[in-house]
């Protein structure tokens, strides 16, 4: 009897001890990333010194005049960013047969582990089950209107009336080659802009596929100009398809908390899927329902088009794209810069999250400039220098004049603090505009430098401070930008990639003494 109470205080002591072990571990990993500038100084003499401007293969010269050359500093933070993991094992479902509520609730975590990642509920962000429950939708009506199109071209092509001919079977083929071909030509023409604006071109590759499903709805009408229409049709196919599958990726990572960037990608395949299933057995019994005429199958295609476009674009509004644009970082500083007493400041908690900036974020057309609007001055990016020189603004008399002096108040002082980018204010309708250029040299954090600048020296042109705006602005630009940059990491953003337009709109600036 005492060794069999012994065996039993050794074994609940040893289960104990098994039990008051970690059942997770805590991960952090830090990174530090300093960035560095180097610098070089203007040296020649500003009287006889003239700036040639190479933007492309097309080259302009700006007179410079006399200034005195102030030094400048990059003062850029590291980043530093902290990750922590966290292991834990879920709990095991509870099967109770007996009991029909179990099981009801059984099958369902079941179905959610099938078409959801795994943990969803931690381990991606909260906008995951809007953008999946909008894109679903989408996915549903797109394959119902996909399903009624085959059907209009098959029509088209007499399958009714008899057996399919050889010569539809070439039609068909050649239409492929042809979408494919113009799918390839596409990606080649976007290239980057499927990182830049995933959302835009996520919600027009919506539009090119319903547009070329549309088109192939008519082949009815038109069954001599099958081989013509289908491949319009399928070109604008393949580039949905391609435009799709190009962004699913940048979207996906926006959804992921933890790093399962391969199981939200997983079940992104799993509800498409499962969506066609639906939205094909929809288009079948909608065609089923109703006597095959042209018609009909458009008079069901409209609405069943239009609700795929809604459900995709309301699955955008749930994306959050945490990189900066134009229009992202011109949402992010609107706010946060403003004039005070003639004097510009900067409140860090104006500053809106890439949550906060996805709510008002125009994603239907592609933005590359910030339009004037109630006297606030607008701001272009990366303008054709030559054709300003050419033709001026807004035909104005002596627009050229005005044109020349903005050109070198943007680019002489901006040389001699030697910057890589370059602002200038040409005045006109609703206080005019701000512009800005890059230079080929520019990084990432140059980049943001010149926006901040361009929006602050924006702020004091609204204000009606003109005559010393440009060099308060930088002043500003200069003594807050450490700090700004500090406050927009964060919020959330990245600052490692910017998108502020085409490297070759970037412009090459040197001197040239011999003039």
């Amino acid at each position: 009897m005492y060794s069999q109470i012994t065996a039993a205080s050794m074994c609940r002591c040893s289960v104990q001890k098994v039990l008051q072990r970690p059942q997770a571990q805590h991960l952090r990993f830090s990174a530090c990333i300093a960035f560095y500038t180097t610098q070089t100084k203007l040296k020649s003499d500003p009287d006889t010194q003239k700036l040639v401007l190479r933007q492309g293969r097309i080259e302009s010269t700006v007179r410079s005049s006399s200034q005195t050359p102030q030094s400048s500093t990059h003062d850029l933070l590291p980043t530093i960013t902290h990750n922590r993991f966290h292991s834990k094992a879920d709990p095991p479902a509870i099967r109770q047969p007996a009991q029909v509520s179990s099981r009801v609730r059984y099958s369902l975590k079941s179905v959610l582990h099938a078409f959801l990642p795994t943990d969803y509920r931690t381990s991606v962000t909260p906008e995951y089950l809007g953008y999946t429950k909008w894109q679903f939708i989408h996915n549903v009506f797109g394959s119902a209107s996909g399903v009624l199109a085959t059907q209009a071209m098959l029509y088209a092509m007499g399958l009714g009336a008899g057996a399919l001919p050889l010569s539809a079977a070439i039609n068909w083929v050649i239409k492929d080659g042809f979408g494919q071909l113009g799918g390839v030509v596409y990606a080649t023409m976007v290239g980057q802009k499927f990182d830049s604006d995933p959302k835009h071109q996520r919600f027009w590759s919506s539009v090119w596929l319903q547009t070329a499903t549309w088109l192939e709805m008519l082949t009815p009408l038109f069954p001599h100009m099958f081989l013509a229409i289908g491949s319009i049709a399928n070109i604008g196919k393949n580039i949905a398809w391609l435009a799709m599958s190009a962004t699913k990726a940048s979207i996906n990572k926006t959804f992921c908390v933890k790093e399962n960037l391969g199981d939200v990608t997983a079940k992104h395949g799993s509800q498409a899927t499962a969506a066609g299933l639906i939205g094909t057995a929809v288009g079948v019994l909608v065609g089923a329902a109703m006597d095959v005429t042209v018609n009909t199958l458009i008079l069901a295609f409209v609405p069943i088009s239009l609700a795929s476009l809604w459900g995709n674009y309301k699955s955008l509004l749930y994306t959050v794209t945490p990189t900066l644009n134009v229009e992202r970082a011109r949402l992010l500083l609107q706010e946060a810069i403003s004039v005070d007493n003639g004097r510009l400041v900067l409140d860090p908690a104006l500053l809106r999250t890439p949550r906060e900036v996805a709510i008002s974020e125009r994603f239907m057309l592609e933005i590359h400039s910030i339009g004037a609007l109630n006297g606030m001055p607008g701001v272009t990016i990366s303008a054709n220098i030559s054709q300003l020189e050419r033709s001026g603004v807004w035909n104005k008399p002596r627009a050229h004049d005005s044109v020349v002096t903005m050109l070198n108040q943007a680019f002489n002082p901006c040389v001699e603090w030697n910057e890589r980018y370059y602002t200038g204010h040409l005045p006109g309708p609703s206080a005019g505009t701000v512009f800005l250029w890059f230079d080929k040299r520019a990084q990432n954090l140059d980049i943001l430098l010149g926006f901040y600048h361009a929006m602050a020296y924006r702020s004091l042109v609204y204000k009606g401070t003109v005559s010393n705006a440009h060099w308060q602005s930088y002043a500003f630009a200069k003594q807050t930008f450490a700090d700004a940059c500090r406050h927009i990491e964060a919020c959330g953003w990245d600052t490692s990639i910017m998108y502020f337009g085409k490297k070759s709109a970037f412009v090459q600036v040197k001197c040239d003494a011999s003039a």
